[in-house]
């Protein structure tokens, strides 16, 4: 006689947020070592932790507010009738200091995979599945990487430029962005461009019909020359960025020399060799009176 099975409940939990990150020297998706956790915006004693599973992503449960919503089906049905989001803020931070701390907010729950859409100034709204890292000021260069330093200070209000963003172009490519922590300090990994090559040409003495030869310095003489830009908006009070904010802030001017007289608008990086910027001392300024091994920056003044 067969046996009849007979469903007695049905228990589903659907999870609020699932977040995936990645570096942005690498590109690899960061699985583990971060602390993540979410609270309702004004109640951070709400606070709870996202954990992370066999996939990486890091997964918040329990979140205050959010028991309907958990106990819902996941069905398309559920998410077209999911009640009113609730605002959330999500703090990001790593143990082994390798990434800067951020927070932002969003509107919980998020069907799927979180897909963020905060993006720098300028650059077009396209949704990433995963959300950048950038490099903490005391992370360590990967081998064969090349990395830029600066202590970077704001001279207007007389403190550390806070957050401040920093770009690298080669030949107008985006090759390298990040900001600085809350003592100025920032780190620009990312790999070397290409080697530079010198004109074509054969070797000496041979045929006309063999093949052109392109010639250049070995790679331990290689020298590029790269443009820097900055944004940078003194930031508003929080205990960590809001990575939004960070990523969308105005343009700013970088200062060769400590008058402020002469824009930083390129620097030459050799191969093998840490690059740290900083501004020029006035001659004109008494001892003492200036910061020396900074590099100063402040918000851009738009022409009248």
């Amino acid at each position: 006689m067969p046996s009849l099975a007979v469903q007695l409940d049905r228990f589903t939990i659907v999870a609020p947020l699932g977040l995936r990150f990645h570096d942005t020297v690498s590109g690899a998706l960061v699985g583990d070592g971060l602390n993540v956790s979410a609270y309702p915006t004004g109640r951070p004693t709400a606070r709870q932790q996202a954990l992370n599973n066999r996939s990486g992503v890091y997964v918040l449960h329990h979140a205050a507010g959010l028991r309907q919503a958990e106990n819902g089906d996941g069905s398309s049905t559920f998410w077209k009738q999911t009640p009113a989001n609730k605002s959330f803020v999500i703090e990001v931070s790593d143990g082994a200091q390798r990434f800067q701390p951020f927070q932002f907010t969003e509107n919980l729950p998020v069907e799927g995979i979180y897909r963020w859409t905060g993006v720098a100034a300028g650059s077009p709204p396209a949704p990433m599945s995963s959300i950048p890292l950038y490099s903490s000021p005391v992370r360590v260069a990967p081998a064969g990487m090349a990395i830029i330093r600066a202590d970077l200070w704001d001279p207007i209000h007389d403190s550390a430029a806070a957050w401040a963003l920093m770009e690298v172009f080669d030949a107008g490519n985006l090759i390298a962005r990040g900001f600085a922590d809350e003592m100025g300090r920032i780190a620009l990994i990312f790999p070397y461009p290409p080697p530079r090559t010198f004109a074509v040409s054969s070797p000496p003495g041979s045929p006309v019909s063999s093949p052109p030869l392109s010639s250049g310095p070995p790679l331990s003489q290689q020298l590029w020359t790269l443009q820097i830009k900055a944004r940078y908006q003194p930031p508003p009070a929080a205990p960590l960025p809001d990575l939004r904010f960070t990523l969308s802030q105005t343009a700013a001017d970088i200062w060769a020399d400590a008058a402020r007289t002469e824009h930083l608008l390129e620097a030459g990086l050799q191969y093998g060799r840490e690059l740290i910027l900083k501004s020029r001392p006035s001659p004109a300024s008494p001892p003492g009176t200036v910061r020396e091994s900074v590099l100063f920056v402040t918000p851009a003044v738009s022409p009248p």
